[in-house]
């Protein structure tokens, strides 16, 4: 477990000595570049400013809650000393600062939004007053229409005035229905802006929750003359990580190609916003242990067979087996060893993305592109028959690439199509991996046992012998050749009193597969339509007095 540091610490220097501060400089740090492990970052800063000769108090307001002290290094630029070095979280020194630059950026936007929704509201009002103008001069146009005054003019007159008031009573309409479909459009519009104002309240209220929660770097710096200048600050935080995520894809042919998609899954939680830094992956593991494992003493034991448990010899009780085991001496527990962790004993792979990358403070896994490695497999269906029903088609690789594979889950492809999702291991330079790539429903697989023999269990036995005969059959239903590897297992013995006879027809191609005892493989070329069985028999014998178990 990491140790917990205080928040406030200070690294003195024998430089400087009895100096007074000449003056107070607040400057803004910015993240210019992000080493990110498997977990926890170092986060690199670049804090400029300008200052005249002398000794001055520069106060780095902006750093993230939760910095951890031990992890803290200041450098200041050529012709910059840096001397005292203080942390402080959630407030300023005195005098109080200004907000910050960033703060005072938002509150500007929110004031921006803020008059272009009220210019806004303005201008929707105008139209309005048009609308409400335009229906009250159709209202009128209507009663004048229907006035019983126009009964007594004459004919002429009468046929003009209901021309001038059909007119009118249009033009009217047309008015309050143009001044209407603008209300709408701008209503429409006042929304987006309404919605844009509300965007920029949130930000402004993040910043300002971010920056009353800030830790503050306070630094004793002397300047050799007035020019720009600047300190880099590294820190490291816990709350990132990242992992690799691959595309296997595998094309079968002539020359079959297997090309490796490399991606990485990068997440941080650190309480502030990476923009356009420069972003290093590392498989280095700063937060785990240094140092190797214990190795303790093994103990082991043989009992006689008269010793062994009485449950197991059919006794009457769980209380005479426990009796008879209290009073056996028992060696010590192994002890549970730590779980097993990735290790490049010294090697370390490092990845430099190639453009500036922006990873926003409580994003997950967020996807960036690394590289593509195509290799050359050698592709086979691998057949199982005591496991499964099918084949499997297997790509074995060699890992030619000349660095590391690191351990990721990888989505599989065969010839285009997903058949499924794996978790690859670490596959160092030069080393080999066979990667399933899902069944072959074609390749039919049964395993039948026809004859088993067995001696009977118990402390004496009038039988000591063990037979069985299994018959492998693997059939190709597919409509193209597939080269086969059959996997299947075998007693074995390393004491001189049990014997084990193994007879295999055809012969396997391998035993102790993979350092394996017992495990036997057979390969070769199954033509589409064809059929090949396997008989496999063994024979176990052992002396009286024994259990075979």
């Amino acid at each position: 477990m990491r140790p917990a540091f205080p928040a406030t610490f200070a690294v003195l220097l024998a430089l400087l000595p009895g100096a007074a501060l000449a003056d107070r400089i607040e400057a803004q740090s910015r993240v210019v570049a992000v080493t990110i492990y498997p977990w926890g970052a170092s986060v690199a800063r670049r804090v400029e400013f300008t200052a005249p000769a002398g000794v001055h108090e520069l106060v780095v307001p902006d750093l993230p809650p939760g910095i951890d002290a031990a992890s803290l290094r200041v450098a200041g630029a050529e012709g910059l000393t840096v001397g005292a070095v203080t942390l402080a979280t959630g407030r300023l020194p005195a005098p109080e600062a200004e907000p910050p630059a960033a703060v005072k950026a938002a509150e500007a936007e929110v004031e921006r939004h803020q008059a272009v929704l009220r210019e806004r509201d303005e201008a929707i009002a105008a139209i309005r007053l048009r609308v409400d103008a335009a229906n009250e001069r159709w209202q009128f146009l209507r009663a004048l229409g229907s006035n019983e005054g126009v009964a007594g003019l004459d004919p002429a007159r009468l046929v003009e005035l209901s021309r001038m008031v059909g007119d009118e009573t249009l033009a009217a309409r047309q008015a309050a229905h143009a001044a209407e479909v603008e209300a709408a459009a701008a209503e429409r519009a006042r929304k987006d802006d309404a919605e844009a104002l509300e965007r920029a309240e949130l930000a402004l209220s993040a910043l300002r929750s971010e920056a009353e929660g800030r830790a503050v770097l306070t630094l004793a710096v002397e300047a050799g003359g007035e020019s720009p200048a600047h300190v880099d600050v590294t820190t490291f935080t816990p709350a990132a990580t990242w992992r690799p995520v691959y595309d296997l894809r595998l094309t079968r042919g002539a020359a079959p190609v297997l090309t490796v998609e490399r991606s990485a899954f990068v997440s941080q939680a650190s309480g502030e916003d990476w923009r356009g830094v420069a972003l290093t992956l590392s498989t280095a593991r700063p937060m785990d242990r240094s140092a190797p494992g214990a190795v303790h003493p093994w103990l082991r034991r043989i009992l006689r067979e008269d010793e062994v448990l009485p449950y197991a010899r059919g006794a009457g009780s769980m209380a005479e087996a426990d009796a008879v085991m209290s009073a056996v001496p028992q060696a010590a527990p192994a002890p549970v060893m730590d779980k097993a962790m990735l290790d490049f004993q010294g090697l370390t792979a490092v990845y430099r993305y190639g453009n500036a990358v922006d990873v926003r403070d409580g994003v997950e896994d967020l996807r960036l592109k690394l590289d593509d490695l195509v290799f050359a497999p050698e592709v086979m269906a691998v057949a199982v028959p005591s496991q499964d029903a099918t084949a499997f088609a297997v790509a074995k690789v060699v890992n030619e690439a000349g660095q590391v594979i690191l351990p990721g889950l990888a989505s599989l492809y065969l010839d285009g199509a997903m058949v499924g999702s794996a978790a690859l291991p670490l596959i160092a330079p030069g080393a080999d991996e066979a990667i399933g790539f899902g069944p072959v429903d074609g390749l039919r697989l049964t395993r039948t046992v026809p004859a088993r023999s067995g001696g009977e269990r118990g402390l004496l036995s009038s039988r000591n012998q063990q037979d069985e005969v299994a018959i492998l059959k693997v059939e190709n239903l597919t409509g193209e050749d597939w080269p086969i590897r059959v996997l299947d297992r075998v007693p074995y013995s390393e004491q001189d009193d049990l014997t084990v006879t193994v007879t295999a027809t055809p012969p396997a191609t391998e035993t102790d597969v993979e350092g394996r005892r017992g495990v036997l493989a057979w390969e070769f070329a199954l033509p589409a339509g064809a059929t090949r069985e396997i008989r496999l028999e063994h024979s176990i014998t052992w002396p009286p007095g024994y259990v075979l178990e």
